[in-house]
């Protein structure tokens, strides 16, 4: 087919990776950006003359400027940089770029490289860098050995600094009952999905196993991977002392790590410049695009769902002409089980399909390097296309929040139009959310947390009377109660909730 000389080409992807090993030298996150910029750049095979035509330097987001400032000393205590990618660009040879600081979550990735793919077809830049890094395995490291370090920066220069725009990860109902964090919020919809396919806590604590057992595997036999250890997915599903539960039905070895060392770098350009630089034959297209969002979790028509995902997933293989089953691999994001799950369903895939489900090994293997994971799916997409003796597909899925916001890419290594702009899917507002629920409710979902000093159960119930949602936690004074959630069934069972500062579930009298 005739190519458009300005459709835009993903021509090089690279990764860095610092393990806490023999090796160890304890890189800035940006030191790592830089390293897996300078990897990419090398990748597209022109380097040298690749490098002044690149324009923008888009950075995706770090942990240390997503948090609220009460919580920035935990994740930065040695400091940070005003600019993260102005601190990068000081690394690189790179003249006339323009830095470009993303918003916050893991959807970032893929979003990027549609809006600077669109750059690039209106003439607006040349060439571009998608990158991003974490280093808090360094931190935590160097907290451990009592030693210290100064990771402050003020790089001169202007940034597109677009806010971390996290307002979605905060819910009034959930913080006020103390369910704050991912392992807090995400086993509430995973435990949703049990209920509704009907497999006993058990029977799912092991189909949770097989299935992160299918990410291990790749990981251990990732180089970019932090977490390389091999297990099998009895050892996933066992809970132990370097296993334990973090929050029912979740074990440590099923959701994110961020405890990683991780970069990565995507370069963009056009067909054009591929041609003249003598590296066609390096050029990935990407042929669909779709994205989602959520309202937040307790207005969802079911929690353990998202319409918005499935509506991301249909529309980028709708973009790129496709089926899902010509799709030959993916990389769904992996935080947690859940995502991956409605992933699958969303392009009919199962647990026993052929194809990968991961590329890299996932978050709680590979490793969760915060808001940036998705860019290294996309660099090992780049590659796995790039490998293969006939036209082939891939999907990337990224995830934000709590499957709150969606951006999938398809990529090829066949040329084609760049995808056009499809309308954002925006899921309704389904269930009202009450926060002084009537004394009559069921179980719509719960997690049981072992904690220090004791234990916890919060509970997602819904009214008897009319539905509507209603958060609690288990009263933390009953132990026969706290030992019900901890071993039975709890989901659709009938309970009494008491109103108050926080919502008291109790079980009905006998």
């Amino acid at each position: 087919m005739q190519i458009d000389p300005n459709t835009p080409v993903l021509l090089g992807a690279g990764q860095f990776t610092e393990r806490l090993d023999e090796s160890f030298v304890g890189l800035t996150p940006e030191a790592l950006a830089a390293k897996a910029c300078e990897r990419a750049l090398a990748d597209t095979g022109a380097a040298e003359a690749l490098s002044p035509l690149i324009d923008r330097l888009a950075c995706v987001r770090m942990f240390a400027h997503s948090v609220p400032d009460f919580i920035v000393p935990v994740i930065a205590p040695f400091g940070r940089s005003s600019s993260p990618p102005l601190s990068i660009l000081s690394r690189l040879a790179l003249p006339n770029a323009s830095a470009i600081y993303s918003r916050a979550c893991g959807d970032e990735p893929q979003r990027l490289v549609y809006e600077l793919g669109n750059a690039l077809v209106r003439g607006e830049i040349n060439g571009a860098i998608i990158c991003g890094a974490e280093a808090l395995a360094t931190s935590r490291q160097l907290q451990r050995q009592g030693l210290s370090a100064d990771w402050s920066d003020e790089p001169e220069g202007e940034t597109d600094d677009r806010g971390a725009c996290t307002e979605l990860l905060f819910d009034a109902e959930l913080n006020r009952h103390g369910a704050w964090n991912p392992v807090d919020i995400y086993p509430l919809q995973e435990q949703v999905r049990r209920g509704e396919i009907g497999l006993s806590k058990s029977a799912y604590r092991t189909q949770l196993a097989e299935l992160m057992a299918r990410f291990n595997s790749v990981a251990a036999a990732n180089p970019y991977a932090m977490f390389d250890d091999a297990m099998t997915a009895a050892e996933i599903g066992e809970a132990s002392s370097k296993n334990r539960l973090m929050g029912d039905p979740h074990l440590k070895s099923m959701v994110a790590k961020d405890g990683v060392n991780q970069a990565s770098a995507l370069v963009l350009t056009r067909w054009e410049t591929a041609q003249s630089l003598g590296v066609a034959d390096r050029a990935i297209f990407l042929h669909g695009h779709g994205t989602g969002s959520e309202p937040q979790v307790l207005n969802r028509r079911s929690i353990g769902e998202s319409e918005a995902m499935a509506a991301a997933y249909c529309n980028a293989l709708a973009g790129a002409g496709i089926d899902a089953e010509q799709i030959g691999a993916a990389d769904l994001y992996s935080c947690f089980p859940i995502a991956v799950w409605v992933a699958m369903d969303a392009l009919g895939m199962t647990l026993d399909d052929p194809r990968p489900l991961t590329l890299t090994g996932g978050l709680p293997f590979f490793g969760g390097p915060g808001n940036n994971y998705s860019t290294h799916g996309i660099a090992e997409m780049v590659h796995w296309l790039r490998a293969q003796s006939k036209p082939a597909y891939g999907v990337v899925g990224a995830n934000g929040g709590y499957l709150s916001k969606h951006a999938v890419g398809v990529y090829a290594n066949i040329p084609a139009e760049f995808p056009e702009a499809v309308p954002e899917f925006k899921a309704p507002e389904v269930v009202e959310v009450v926060a002084d629920p009537e004394p009559d409710g069921v179980i719509e979902s719960y997690t049981f947390q072992p904690q220090k000093g004791g234990a916890r159960a919060v509970v997602v119930g819904r009214q008897l009377s009319d539905g509507r949602r209603w958060v609690g936690v288990a009263d933390p004074e009953d132990a026969e109660l706290l030992e019900w959630f901890e071993t039975a069934d709890p989901l659709g069972e009938q309970i009494v909730v008491s109103a108050g500062e926080r919502n008291i579930v109790r079980r009905r009298a006998q």
